[in-house]
């Protein structure tokens, strides 16, 4: 399964004095990723350190922002995606305290950050399906209301004009020629499209 976040969660540890603050957050755009960013940044000018990472579509990105390299963003993002976790990013603010971590407690601290605001998320299950429109004549509609039940295809919306038009979800299985022989094909399939269904979870 896949998932996303419902909202922004943030957490602080501290670590020798070290201050980590982690923002896990849903994102529809690496432009509104970059304006959080930059938003975070301006709020916190004291702040020695930014790290995030990032997956969304087809980008994925982690970023260190000074720490010693591979102790920061590769393990945040690693950690965004052995939780299954898309179109989502994480950014940890660290407030030096004045004492050097090393490189191996340092990477565990950022993935206990990552963590411990996960374990305060609530996530969203993203489940691709089908999006059917179809249309018919009235004579039909009980007969479609009653098939769209049977099979728990949820409706997304239904018109009434000459003929009816309904939208429904399917699952990935949906099969056109086996819907149009239950209908004798009296049901004309207008178009099918990609859907992803967004289902609230807990952990």
């Amino acid at each position: 399964m896949k998932y996303t976040l419902k909202e922004l969660k943030i957490n602080e540890i501290e670590i020798e004095k070290s201050k980590f603050i982690a923002y896990l957050f849903p994102i529809k755009s690496l432009d509104e990723f970059n304006e959080f960013l930059t938003k975070l940044r301006k709020e916190n000018p004291k702040a020695r350190h930014f790290c995030y990472a990032y997956t969304f579509q087809n980008n994925k990105r982690g970023n260190d922002d000074g720490e010693p390299k591979g102790t920061a963003g590769i393990p945040l993002l690693n950690a965004l995606e052995k939780n299954n976790l898309q179109d989502a990013a994480v950014i940890v603010i660290r407030y030096f305290g004045g004492t050097l971590l090393g490189a191996g407690r340092l990477l565990r601290t950022y993935v206990k950050a990552f963590e411990e605001v996960f374990n305060v998320s609530t996530l969203i299950e993203l489940d691709d399906k089908l999006e059917v429109k179809v249309e018919l004549s009235y004579e039909l509609f009980d007969i479609m209301k009653n098939y769209l039940k049977v099979n728990n295809f949820n409706i997304l919306n239904t018109e009434f004009n000459d003929k009816i038009s309904i939208v429904f979800i399917a699952p990935l299985s949906f099969n056109k020629e086996s819907f149009n022989e239950y209908f004798l094909s009296r049901v004309k399939i207008i178009e099918i499209n990609d859907y992803i269904d967004k289902i609230e979870v807990g952990k």
